[in-house]
């Protein structure tokens, strides 16, 4: 469906007389397919075998040692290139960050507070203080 021309599909366990995706991504071959789920061996194989990255839960603990794990799975695969890999983030800590950076971590989210929008400003404003970014 995220090819650029409409048409059949078939595949192995279903087929498509017509496919039509709108809008079309613009992004090519197509976006990064991203895995959230908790880490194990199982959960990593599945995305070696199928997708482009993890996003980890909220919860996740060691994230070191399961970006390492996943990177091994990955690469015991045949697969080129890195996983891309989402850390949910939770409590802000520099040096954490930087030791992911430096495992390659793609991305680290924070939450944001429901709330209005001077209190999110306060947030951000915090949070990037903690980080030590920002000016």
């Amino acid at each position: 469906m995220w090819s650029p021309e409409d048409g059949p599909y078939q595949g192995k366990h279903y087929q498509l007389a017509e496919t039509i995706c709108r809008p079309a991504p613009i992004q090519q071959p197509r976006p990064p397919v991203l895995v959230g789920a908790g880490a194990s061996e199982k959960t990593f194989g599945w995305i070696a075998r199928s997708a482009d990255g993890w996003i980890t839960t909220p919860i996740e603990q060691d994230i070191e040692d399961n970006v390492t794990l996943l990177r091994k799975i990955w690469a015991d695969a045949g697969r080129t290139g890195e996983p891309e890999i989402i850390v949910l983030a939770g409590k802000p800590d520099a040096d954490k960050l930087a030791r992911w950076q430096d495992l390659g971590v793609s991305e680290a989210l924070f939450g944001m507070p429901d709330a209005d929008e001077e209190q999110v400003v306060a947030y951000l404003q915090r949070l990037a203080s903690k980080l030590g970014i920002g000016g």
